[in-house]
């Protein structure tokens, strides 16, 4: 073992007394702690920037949504073939009321939408321009989901929007 000292700012040092208070340990072990804990998180953003994972977080923690395989996505997609008409009216409101949601959460530009949704793995976002996104499908099978639920997300944005599907990418432009 070998003793450090160190000086803290009145910022840190609120941290600290914080902590002190929840873990009622030594400030040494709370130190500990704190660099175990910095350690794990720097291994996570080798995986993943921060603010993915805080996404991440936001989207399970609520459990309101699920992480499923992609050849199991490819495989749901497959059976549902072309689905019912009730089918495609229900994502599509799934889409208006997640617009609703992420306007609640402070996301209001095409690109801000469309980087928050990309998480999800459905698709890699490319911005080719300002108003001009390509979405790269990570399952095709999955294409008329997303163009489904896009067209019920983008209803009620301020500004019209057109989604073009093609093979294995949707084309997503705003007017």
């Amino acid at each position: 073992m070998k003793r450090i000292c160190a000086n803290f700012d009145d910022e840190s040092l609120a941290i600290l007394d914080q902590y002190h208070s929840k873990y009622k340990g030594s400030t040494a072990n709370l130190l500990r702690m704190a660099l175990h804990s910095l350690k794990k998180l720097e291994e996570l953003q080798e995986k993943a920037p921060i603010e993915k994972i805080e996404a991440y977080v936001d989207k399970l923690a609520n459990m309101e949504h699920l992480i499923i395989d992609i050849a199991d996505g490819k495989a749901i997609f497959s059976e549902i073939g072309e689905g019912s008409e009730k089918f495609w009216d229900e994502i599509y409101k799934i889409g208006e009321e997640h617009f609703k949601e992420y306007q609640d959460k402070g996301l209001i530009t095409a690109t801000q939408i469309l980087k928050h949704f990309e998480i999800t793995n459905w698709y890699k976002l490319n911005i080719d321009s300002e108003n001009n996104f390509t979405l790269i499908l990570s399952v095709s099978e999955g294409s008329k989901f997303l163009k489904t639920f896009f067209s019920g997300l983008f209803h009620s944005y301020s500004r019209d929007v057109e989604i073009i599907e093609e093979y294995k990418k949707i084309r997503i432009r705003v007017k």
